[in-house]
């Protein structure tokens, strides 16, 4: 069993799970903006011209980050935006954590190819987080 191998038993199904190899992430600042869909109309275009204008034309750079991050903005590429609320205080919740599964640095695959999200209530730390698969 090579390093990260974790076996993990489900009644039936076993399944193994591969964590990054260690030394293969590191830090690096980046800017990202919010889904174009909850912008102000009058910023839309804007942001749709930046995105053409850095994308290639393969895929969209700017509000669709492929990597593991702390704070930004959330990516809905597979759904309309929500907002989440504190199950608490109804403060609507911000972007803690994502864990991408495009990410080629580490390899990881979340559900089928998808996002890991961790949401926090900017009102009080103590309150509960939300997890969400995206």
């Amino acid at each position: 069993m090579s390093y990260g191998d974790r076996r993990l038993h489900h009644s039936r199904v076993l399944q193994f799970v591969q964590a990054p190899p260690p030394k293969s992430l590191r830090a690096e600042p980046l800017v990202d903006f919010p889904f174009p869909d909850v912008l102000p109309p009058q910023l839309q275009p804007k942001l749709e011209e930046f995105v053409a204008a850095t994308g290639g034309g393969e895929s969209d750079l700017i509000t669709r980050v492929a990597s593991w991050k702390l704070g930004g903005w959330p990516t809905w590429h597979l759904t309309a935006p929500d907002d989440f609320a504190c199950t608490a205080c109804g403060t609507s919740l911000t972007l803690l954590f994502t864990a991408a599964s495009d990410d080629l640095t580490t390899r990881v695959i979340v559900g089928r190819f998808g996002d890991l999200r961790i949401f926090t209530c900017p009102a009080d730390a103590a309150h509960p987080f939300h997890v969400d698969v995206h």
